[in-house]
Formats: structure tokens, C-alpha cells, sequence
């Protein structure tokens, strides 16, 4: 590799990195903590969804064992 080969790479690079970098630029503030509050908010409920599922299953499976013993 030529020095000034590996030079154009490393222009080229930084160039589309810094467009990269201004296309995906983190929003606002109070919009990216808007963002986590409801992606938390979201994930809890399907937490607990997945939780309470659980928790039929078993309480269903445990009924199943106790009759059969």
C-alpha cells in the first residue's frame, strides 16, 4: 500500500464518518428521555405480561403433579 493510497483512504473515511455521524446524531435531550421512558413502559408490560403467563403454567403444571402423586 502507497502512502498516498492509505492518505485517500483515511479522507474518504473520515468524510463518510462524519456524515454518518450527522445522519444518526442522537435527538434532544428530553426527547431521547422520552424515548427511555417509554421503551421502559414498554418493556415492563411485557415483563409482566410474560410473568403472569408463567405463573399460570405452574400454577397449572403444580396442580397437574399434586394429582398425580
Amino acid at each position: 500500500m502507497t502512502a498516498k493510497g492509505f492518505l485517500v483512504g483515511m479522507l474518504v473515511g473520515g468524510i463518510v464518518g462524519a456524515g454518518m455521524a450527522l445522519l444518526f446524531a442522537p435527538m434532544e435531550g428530553a426527547e431521547t428521555r422520552r424515548k427511555i421512558a417509554d421503551t421502559s413502559r414498554s418493556a415492563k408490560e411485557k415483563v409482566s405480561k410474560a410473568a403472569s403467563s408463567v405463573k399460570g403454567r405452574v400454577s397449572r403444571e403444580r396442580e397437574t403433579v399434586r394429582q398425580a402423586m
